[in-house]
């Protein structure tokens, strides 16, 4: 059977055995996010939870697939309904890139930028931030003030597999990435890739707990297709819409399978190049716990160069496994996707077909390929073929 895998402008389709492993979710059908937006769970529809001169502030994780046609459309949801004097301010998370997610704002409708304040949170700059209180452990909150003095929170984002949270969305969006530094490093120490989405995850409870003292929010979350795409979008009250999101991910997005295979074929979406690398490593991450130990794992991806001091490190180092305690205990911004990398490198054989040069492929420890015709080969002569496209949203596990 044939087999369309796609990252941007790289694309293969594929011809695969009927006994290969083939993970699919699909798309959702028109309308999908105004129809979720118009049927909110446990609230009103949205322009019925704000009055003239509220402030309004929409807090958007970049990551969220088709980002621009969720944020237009719950712009549109105040304007079609005559909602007026709002003020508004679309928040955005840090950017280590440093480029304010300029490829994002750049294509965000006139409608939207002409109407509200976009704004890029820094949480080095005291001046954006606020207490909010303490939690139950003792733990000082501080937030973007746009979050603190809004009259209404709309967060923006996707429920998915986290190795930080088990589960990304919701209020996940919120804490930590719109506190201080000190809570963005405290947190990154909290990351466990060896357990199991479902079992406990402290910082999972407390972003939980800061969205409870900030009083009722709505959300709108996004579950992804295969194709980086939207195959479900659940709005309304935050712990309804995570819960049944939740499930809804697990449903389609947990593979359980028997055996380990030869070779796993994996792609990640097209994204904004600020996401390429951390998208590349959560997929590598994930599809590792499918290769059979000195396997093959072929990645499909549309990749920024990787000019990062610690990509750079790893271009010029003979042994990558060398880097793994230097970023566990000096971990730079990519020290997450890195790391998962070099995993993989240790575990299997990883090839990649991109756009990158040859060269720096083989910089990074990967080996090329040239074309679609030269993965194909790689799978006609694998015993066993697994085939996760956007593996960057799944969760593998092996065995009964």
């Amino acid at each position: 059977m044939k087999v369309s895998i796609n990252s941007g402008s790289v694309n293969a389709t594929l011809e695969v055995s009927e006994d290969a492993c083939v993970h699919q979710v699909e798309a959702a059908g028109a309308n999908i996010i105004g129809t979720g937006l118009s049927s909110p769970i446990a609230l009103p529809p949205l322009h019925e939870c704000v009055v003239p001169g509220d402030n309004v502030t929409i807090v958007v994780d970049p990551e969220t697939p088709q980002v621009v046609d969720v944020i237009n459309a719950v712009w549109e949801q105040f304007q079609s309904n005559s909602v007026t004097d709002l003020h508004c301010t679309l928040l955005l998370p840090p950017d280590n890139s440093g480029n304010n997610w300029k490829a994002l704002v750049d294509v965000l409708p006139v409608s939207v930028t002409g109407q509200m304040v976009v704004d890029v949170y820094d949480p080095a700059d005291e001046n954006q931030r606020r207490y909010l209180a303490s939690s139950a452990a003792g733990e000082r909150v501080y937030l973007a003030h746009h979050i603190i003095d809004a009259d209404l929170i709309v967060t923006i984002g996707v429920i998915g597999f986290d190795a930080l949270f088990g589960y990304r969305g919701t209020n996940s969006g919120i804490y930590p990435a719109f506190s201080d530094v000190a809570a963005l490093k405290a947190a990154e120490a909290m990351r466990h890739v060896e357990l199991e989405p479902d079992a406990k995850r402290p910082l999972r409870e407390l972003t939980d707990e800061v969205g409870w003292l900030l009083g009722t929010q709505f959300t709108v979350q996004v579950i992804p297709n295969s194709h980086g795409q939207i195959a479900q979008v659940l709005c309304g009250a935050p712990e309804e819409v995570f819960n049944e999101g939740r499930e809804f991910a697990t449903r389609h997005w947990k593979l359980q399978v028997e055996d380990t295979f030869e070779l796993a074929v994996i792609s990640i979406p097209r994204s904004l190049p600020q996401l390429g690398w951390k998208q590349f490593g959560a997929a590598v991450a994930s599809a590792t716990r499918l290769v059979e130990d000195g396997g093959r794992l072929a990645v499909v991806a549309e990749l920024p160069i990787p000019d990062s001091p610690a990509f750079g490190m790893l271009r010029r180092c003979n042994e990558p496994g060398d880097l793994l305690k230097p970023l566990r205990l000096e971990p730079t911004y990519d020290a997450v996707e890195l790391t998962q990398l070099i995993n993989a490198l240790q575990h299997c054989s990883v090839f990649l077909l991109s756009n990158l040069d040859d060269s720096v492929v083989e910089e990074l420890g990967m080996l090329a390929l040239s074309s679609e015709g030269e993965l194909q080969r790689m799978i006609a002569a694998a015993n066993s073929v697994a085939v996760v496209p956007s593996a960057n949203y799944a969760w593998a596990n092996v065995g009964v």
